[in-house]
């Protein structure tokens, strides 16, 4: 007896005995284990779009079912478990994924084949997943709640790299190709190639196409804003020419301009403003000597401030003024000529280290000087990732992720971007939310409210009013307790980060935009001041938001939306993307974004789970 316990004795541990499995497969697991609905789900899905890639009958050994590596990936996302050499050692240990895959082991480059060759059949699944999940009950509208997370690309934020090292690499690897092709020509003939492998080959031509997919959109982003060298050049001039003619509009001087040739064309402009001052002063004096003149005639009034006028040229307040401005600007010219670095007479001691795309350790990567202009950049490991700042302040180098959330939590709709701005993809999401709305309504509408354009309601179709208002009609079709209603795509909840004037003006349903932090956010309680007719869209915004009915509205978003992107990035671990590329990283959030679908359908009551599966 040991801290109040009794036992009988010990169980016997016989591992020598046979059959300690049940020999059918169904008693390995109860009948309520969450293994058993994803297979009904997935045995549902049409999944033709994914058998269509496959060339069977022909030699060569069998493939993998489709349907049973599509449930064994969706098991282990959801699961946290996204590596293909960890989803194969858990084919062998994990007794759930030996039903999944009946007790076959997938080898990780199938798994990770299967995810890369289907790729573009994700969204459709999700699409289906969604649709299932509609049946059942999950996806209600009443408000949307809309927001972005940062996902780490699958690439070093220390190998985002300028024009200049883009185009000395892509230049390199020329050179370099051209002197191998002629030495292997020399060596082996000009026909024979066979001494390269094929994944050698594809290893350079990868890093080759990267290269110069990168310094072709830094060239052409140059172009577009305005950054490249002939642009900067042309702005350079363009300021020089106002500077020298002494324009007030010439607004910042270039970044990285040409110091000496602004301070000259500062110091024209402040000679001439003198020769014009001084030439205002004698046309003053001959004006007091006529006066002078008159009054002597007795022909007209004493000129005021005669006592304390100058009819020397060179004195005066505004010549003056304009003396010390040339001063000034001769002392600028002279600060920028001793600043212009000198030819070097004698070439370095050692030769320069080569740039490579790190920093520090890894590379001569020098301070940014304000003499820099700004430089458009791309990351060589992954070019379609972008520098974004993170929800903690810090860099980091991936992507946007936009979620459209129904009030259950259900994720209508994902979209990844590259911009990591929100205040542009407002527009963009609330297009795809609505549009998955629609999907949502239509595969719960019965038909028994169809009238002779469709459906009686349609939430990707706002009803406006006459005073332009968007309204949720309030009969329907005129059926008592219309099933459509409940469909209504009501309020669209957006933070702090969506605040502009265009997207509060912008069409589309209602929707309310956060003017701040939650701290800055008006209290409600407080009797707002009264709304001005003559109010723009940001004032009634933030009145709204002050209301008791606003405030509760607004409330729901972080309850909504929240949550999800936690469950995004802490329960099926997608914190940092496994693959490169914006269509690759957009797939595994689609799948991201359908196993959590498929987590709230499977802990639905059963007889929800039946009725929403096609018998």
């Amino acid at each position: 007896m040991l801290d109040g316990w009794v036992a009988k004795g010990f169980r016997p541990v016989d591992r020598d005995q046979q059959f300690l499995l049940p020999v059918d497969m169904r008693q390995w697991l109860p009948d309520d284990h969450v293994v058993w609905v994803l297979l009904e789900v997935v045995g549902h899905l049409d999944i033709s779009g994914l058998e269509a890639r496959y060339s069977l009958g022909g030699a060569g050994r069998r493939a993998y079912d489709p349907r049973m590596l599509l449930a064994l990936l969706i098991y282990a996302y959801a699961d946290g478990v996204r590596s293909s050499r960890q989803i194969e050692r858990l084919c062998r240990t994990d007794v759930a994924m030996r039903v999944i895959c009946a007790m076959q082991v997938p080898d990780h480059t199938a798994i990770a084949r299967f995810r890369q060759r289907h790729q573009g059949s994700v969204r459709e699944l999700f699409t289906q997943v969604l649709l299932v999940c509609a049946k059942a009950g999950l996806g209600r509208l009443g408000t949307i709640a809309i927001d972005g997370t940062k996902i780490t690309a699958n690439a070093s934020r220390l190998a985002t790299c300028r024009r200049q090292w883009l185009q000395q690499q892509v230049d390199e690897i020329v050179e370099q190709a051209a002197a191998a092709d002629v030495a292997e020509d020399a060596a082996f003939g000009a026909a024979d190639r066979s001494f390269d492998t094929p994944q050698q080959l594809r290893g350079r031509r990868d890093r080759e196409e990267r290269l110069k997919r990168a310094l072709a959109e830094v060239i052409a982003e140059e172009a577009e804003r305005g950054l490249d060298a002939e642009s900067a050049a042309a702005k350079e001039r363009e300021f020089i020419e106002r500077t020298r003619c002494g324009r007030n509009d010439v607004g910042s001087r270039p970044i990285g301009a040409d110091a000496v040739a602004i301070a000259e064309a500062r110091l024209q402009a402040a000679q001439n403003r003198l020769s014009q001052e001084i030439a205002l002063k004698r046309e003053r004096i001959e004006v007091m000597r006529e006066q002078i003149r008159r009054f002597e005639a007795g022909k007209g009034p004493k000129p005021p401030g005669l006592g304390r006028f100058s009819f020397d040229e060179n004195k005066g307040r505004e010549v003056a003024r304009a003396k010390r401005w040339v001063a000034r600007a001769d002392q600028e010219l002279k600060a920028a000529r001793e600043h212009v670095p000198s030819a070097p007479t004698e070439p370095p001691a050692q030769p320069a280290a080569a740039t490579v795309p790190g920093g520090g350790k890894r590379g001569p990567r020098r301070e940014k000087a304000k003499s820099d202009r700004p430089q458009v950049r791309r990351n060589v490991t992954d070019p379609d990732s972008r520098p974004m700042q993170g929800a903690d302040g810090g860099a980091l180098q991936g992507y946007n992720a936009q979620l459209a959330v129904g009030s259950d939590g259900l994720i209508l709709s994902p979209e990844l971007v590259q911009d990591g701005n929100d205040r542009r993809q407002l527009q963009p999401m609330t297009r795809a939310a609505m549009t998955a709305a629609s999907l949502v309504h239509q595969a719960r509408c019965t038909g028994g409210c169809l009238t002779a354009t469709g459906c009686c309601i349609a939430p990707s179709r706002p009803v406006t009013d006459d005073a332009g208002a968007e309204n949720v009609p309030t009969d329907g079709c005129g059926k008592p307790a219309c099933p459509c209603l409940a469909d209504w795509a009501g309020t669209l909840l957006f933070d702090a980060g969506y605040w502009s004037e265009e997207n509060l003006n912008a069409p589309g349903p209602d929707r309310l935009i956060a003017t701040g932090k939650k701290r800055d956010l008006p209290r409600p309680g407080q009797s707002p001041a009264p709304l001005r007719e003559d109010a723009d869209a940001a004032t009634r915004m933030a009145h709204r938001l002050a209301t008791e009915e606003g405030a509760a509205l607004y409330k729901r978003r972080a309850a909504t939306v929240e949550p999800v992107n936690g469950h995004l990035k802490d329960r099926i671990g997608l914190r940092r993307f496994s693959r490169r590329g914006l269509a690759a990283c957009q797939a595994e959030l689609d799948f991201a974004a359908m196993v959590l679908n498929l987590g709230k359908f499977w802990r639905l009551d059963p007889a929800r789970r039946s009725a929403a599966l096609p018998t």
